[in-house]
C-alpha cells in the first residue's frame, strides 16, 4: 500500500514496475516546482562531484557491491555493530558480523526499539511502509508526463491537497534527477538495513543476497556512484518532507546528507574506489 493508497475512495491502480526512461516529447502538465533553494543546493553538489573527476569504474564481486549500496549505513553507529576503523581497510566493502552473541543481542535489541524489527519480515515491512518513497516519485512523474497512474478523484480532499505539495516539492528535483528520482534513497537505506540484519542473525547469507538481489537490479538505472549521491540526498530531502520537516530542517538534513556523501566519495575505499557491480552476462 502506498502513502496515498488510505486516501482513495476506491483501489483501482496496478502495480507498476519503474521506468527510467525519460519522456521528451511535449510540455509537462501539472508541473509547479516549489521554490525553495534546495535544488540549486543538490545541483551545486552534482556539478562539484562530477567536476572532481568521477573515478574510472572498475569491477568487484558482487558482496562489495552490497555493502557499497549500504555505504549510509556503515557511516552510521549500531549498536553491536564495529564502525570505521583504520586496521579495516575493506570496512565499506565487506558485509559485518556481530562478534560476540552479546553484541548480537544488542544489535536486535536496537533494531526492536527503534524500528520495531524482530525478524525478517517485520525488516521488509519496515522497509516498505517507512523508507521506500521512490514509487510515489514514479507517480508524479507520471502525471507532469501526461499518463497519469491513476485518476486524482479517487484521493478525497486532504489526500489531493497532500499529494499536489509532494508533487510540487519533488518537481523542483526532475531536472536534475530525471525518472531516477529517490531510486539510490530507497536502495541505500534498504540495503544498510539489510546489512544491519545480516551482522546480527535476523537474516541468514541466503536470505540477505536474495532480497539484496531486487536492488543490485535497481541500481543499474545508475551510471556511477556521484550519479547515485545525488538521487540519494534528494530521496532524504522528500523523506524529511513527507513528514513534516520545514525549511530549516530541511537545510540541516542537505548539509548532513552532503557532507555524508562527500565523506564515501572521497574515500578511495568506499564509493570513491570507483567499484561497480557488473553481472556477468
Amino acid at each position: 500500500m502506498g502513502i496515498f493508497d488510505r486516501f482513495k475512495n476506491e483501489d483501482k491502480s496496478p502495480e507498476r514496475k519503474p521506468d527510467f526512461k525519460p519522456d521528451t516529447t511535449g510540455e509537462l502538465k501539472d508541473f509547479h516546482p516549489y521554490e525553495t533553494g534546495l535544488a540549486q543546493a543538490v545541483q551545486a553538489l552534482s556539478d562539484e562531484l562530477r567536476g572532481k573527476g568521477i573515478p574510472e569504474s572498475r569491477p568487484c564481486s558482487r558482496e562489495q557491491f552490497i555493502a557499497l549500496l549500504a555505504g549510509i549505513s556503515a557511516l552510521r553507529r549500531t549498536p553491536g555493530i564495529p564502525g570505521p576503523s583504520q586496521d579495516c581497510p575493506d570496512y565499506f566493502t565487506t558485509l559485518p558480523r556481530c562478534a560476540a552473541p552479546e553484541a548480537e543481542a544488542e544489535c536486535r535489541a536496537h533494531l526492536e526499539k527503534v524500528f520495531g524489527i524482530t525478524d525478517g519480515q517485520s525488516l521488509l515491512e519496515f522497509c516498505r511502509k517507512e523508507i521506500c518513497c521512490h514509487s510515489q516519485y514514479l507517480d508524479f512523474v507520471g502525471f507532469w508526463e501526461n499518463r497519469p497512474p491513476f485518476d486524482m478523484a479517487e484521493l478525497n480532499e486532504d489526500a489531493a491537497g497532500f499529494f499536489q505539495a509532494a508533487r510540487n516539492f519533488s518537481a523542483q528535483f526532475y531536472p536534475i534527477v530525471g525518472h531516477k528520482g529517490y531510486l539510490a534513497w530507497d536502495i541505500c537505506e534498504c540495503v544498510g538495513h539489510l546489512r544491519t540484519g545480516y551482522a546480527c542473525g535476523i537474516l541468514d547469507r541466503g536470505e540477505l543476497d536474495e532480497l539484496a538481489e531486487h536492488w543490485i537490479v535497481q541500481a543499474r538505472a545508475f551510471e556511477n556512484w556521484a550519479d547515485f549521491a545525488v538521487s540519494l540526498v534528494c530521496g532524504e530531502l522528500y523523506w524529511d518532507f513527507r513528514h513534516g520537516s520545514k525549511l530549516p530542517e530541511l537545510n540541516k538534513g542537505l548539509e548532513l546528507w552532503t557532507r555524508l556523501v562527500r565523506i564515501l566519495m572521497e574515500d578511495g575505499t568506499a564509493w570513491g574506489s570507483g567499484m561497480w557491480y557488473e553481472p556477468a552476462e
